[in-house]
């Protein structure tokens, strides 16, 4: 009997799971909205909120008690659509922690930095907490900036440690091992960039999907959200170019799933699987896009990304001596606050 009760609760919980459209008018009245059932502390999210907005930002927090489909980092971005998308939305959900920023003062780097603590912290209310202070540089509830509790000379010793160590390295390494580096650089460029389009197909077609009156379209779509969440736990684990085309192998499948539920929108037939290949030698040239693959409209940020992929890969692995391509700031995850919509996150390991 018990345990029917709690299957009806827990049924009714999952109905009712807030979504960006009721928790966007929350944000914007108090800059804070924590859901029942998690374990944040209100009152303590809300003095998170208050330090960060009194050091100039615009930051907006969501606690959620139910991992959302498709992750925080794609909740957030629906949110601040909903919002008006102006401002930073950080989002704590069960599994994941995720934000998106538009026009605020903080840099990607800022903002990613902030995330890794944060996905450090044992409950709700100190992944906010961590988030904040690390992003403020300032102790916020019980959270010291960059998760830490130790003398500051500590830290700065293991800079100075961190940073000799890495100047010797790069003093006696050999040219070859730089430009493997390089190389891996170039290649997560690649990967990240084409993840992002993924990410901003799945929030295109959302709207579409819930129109939709095809059951298959809607599995489809939800298949293809997993998918995605699959190819960025593989890309966050990545260590080398080849171990970034499995990443890329796993975008393949997404897209394809992405493919198949706009094919399905526009009453065609859905494109064939694709399969997998790979250039027999690394080649500095992409592999062009074979006409028999189904082709995405050009509207869809990741049209053609399936045949070009690992062809990419391959090419920053053999032109290592390429620049890479970065931002006007010096980092290559940071760049300066622009109206340019910027986004990201991680799971949680606290």
């Amino acid at each position: 009997m018990n345990r029917s009760i709690f299957a009806v609760i827990a049924l009714f919980v999952l109905v009712a799971a807030a979504q960006p459209v009721d928790v966007a008018p929350v944000l914007q009245a108090q800059g804070y909205f924590v859901e029942d059932g998690s374990d944040a502390n209100s009152d303590s999210v809300e003095n998170a909120v208050a330090e960060a907005r009194f050091a100039g930002g615009n930051l907006s927090v969501a606690v959620l008690a139910v991992e959302p489909s498709g992750g925080a980092t794609i909740y957030a971005e629906n949110t601040l659509d909903e919002m008006g998308g102006t401002g930073t939305v950080l989002v704590v959900a069960p599994e994941t922690v995720g934000w998106s920023s538009e026009a605020d003062i903080y840099t990607d780097e800022q903002l990613d930095e902030a995330t890794d603590v944060s996905l450090d912290g044992s409950s709700d209310t100190e992944v906010v907490e961590l988030f904040v202070a690390t992003l403020i540089g300032e102790p916020v509830g019980g959270a010291e900036p960059g998760g830490g509790g130790g003398l500051p000379v500590g830290w700065i010793f293991l800079l100075i440690v961190i940073a000799g160590g890495a100047l010797v390295f790069w003093l006696s390494s050999r040219s070859s091992k730089r430009d493997a580096e390089q190389a891996a650089e170039n290649a997560s460029v690649e990967v990240k960039k084409r993840l992002d389009a993924v990410a901003n197909d799945i929030i295109d077609l959302e709207g579409d999907v819930t129109a939709s009156t095809d059951p298959a379209a809607r599995v489809l779509y939800e298949s293809a959200t997993a998918a995605y969440a699959e190819a960025l736990d593989t890309y966050e684990g990545a260590a080398s170019p080849q171990e970034l085309i499995a990443t890329a192998e796993e975008l393949d499948m997404a897209i394809w799933r992405l493919d198949s539920v706009e094919a399905l929108l526009d009453g065609e037939s859905p494109p064939p699987k694709p399969v997998k290949t790979q250039p027999a030698a690394p080649s500095t040239t992409p592999l062009p896009v074979p006409e028999s693959v189904y082709r995405r409209p050009s509207h869809r940020r990741s049209s053609g990304t399936t045949a070009m992929m690992t062809g990419l890969l391959m090419g920053s692995m053999a032109s290592s001596r390429r620049s890479p391509r970065r931002s006007s700031n010096s980092g290559s995850r940071s760049r300066s606050t622009s109206s340019k919509r910027t986004r990201g996150g991680g799971r949680r390991r606290g």
